[in-house]
């Protein structure tokens, strides 16, 4: 666990304004040297279109390199939001990694998963909650992550036309490497654009109650990880009950 901060207090304000920052969880060093081990993933994974659409998306990381599988059962992360979900038994929904290159400039407010699929006005109970890694420093200019607080208890989407503008309350996460944001699933959100002349890399990592229907096929992915953790195998599914036959 990490003594410097409060899994409960941050669990506590994720419920009130749906979100909360919390500086150097990791040192920048190890920032850094998970920067290093996705930029590898980036140029091993890129393709004509992801130039040209100036953001990449890598998938299965818990099982792509150590690092990314450490990150992902790191204690205090994994304490709050068992602590906020009121279940030791979560799991992962989804764990992968996002870069925004220079120039990339599309928005696109939203929820996340499950959100999209459950009928409005959305419960007030707690479902899940996303963790956003910070693998670079994140700065106004490079597109630090955009957020609505307290669209987590609006119970819909956010409103279309938000698409390409920036509403008033709206506000941009900034913050050192090692950093994290976490926040409710709920929370309204959206890319900024990276106005400066480097990527921007973040990893995400939705975390929720085993008896949800994860958004990636998590199992799957843990069968191809070395050696994986008790708690590793827990959050990629492999301690949830599993659909099977009965009778003949």
């Amino acid at each position: 666990m990490d003594n410097k901060h409060d899994a409960a207090e941050i669990a506590a304000e994720v419920s009130e304004r749906g979100y909360c920052f919390i500086p150097s969880v990791i040192s920048a060093q190890k920032a850094d040297e998970a920067r290093l081990k996705l930029e590898r993933l980036l140029a091993d994974e890129a393709t004509e279109e992801i130039r040209a659409a100036k953001t990449q998306r890598v998938g299965g990381i818990a099982y792509k390199d150590p690092i990314f599988a450490e990150l992902l059962a790191h204690p205090l992360i994994v304490a709050i939001w068992q602590t906020y979900l009121h279940d030791d038994a979560v799991i992962c929904s989804t764990w992968s990694a996002n870069t925004a290159y220079a120039g990339y400039a599309n928005y696109g407010w939203h929820p996340d998963y499950p959100y999209w699929w459950i009928n409005q006005p959305w419960p007030l109970d707690k479902v899940c909650g996303q963790t956003i890694w910070l693998l670079d420093d994140f700065t106004e200019e490079n597109g630090g992550t955009g957020y609505m607080p307290g669209s987590h208890l609006k119970g819909h989407p956010p409103p279309k036309e938000w698409n390409d503008a920036w509403p008033a309350g709206a506000q941009i996460l900034t913050g050192v490497r090692g950093s994290a944001l976490v926040f409710h699933g709920a929370l309204w959100h959206t890319a900024r654009p990276n106005r400066s002349d480097k990527a921007r890399s973040a990893l995400l990592g939705m975390y929720t109650r085993p008896f949800f229907l994860t958004q990636e096929d998590m199992l799957a992915q843990l069968a191809k990880v070395e050696n994986p953790s008790e708690m590793l195998r827990q959050l990629m599914s492999g301690l949830r009950h599993q659909p099977g036959i009965i009778g003949g």
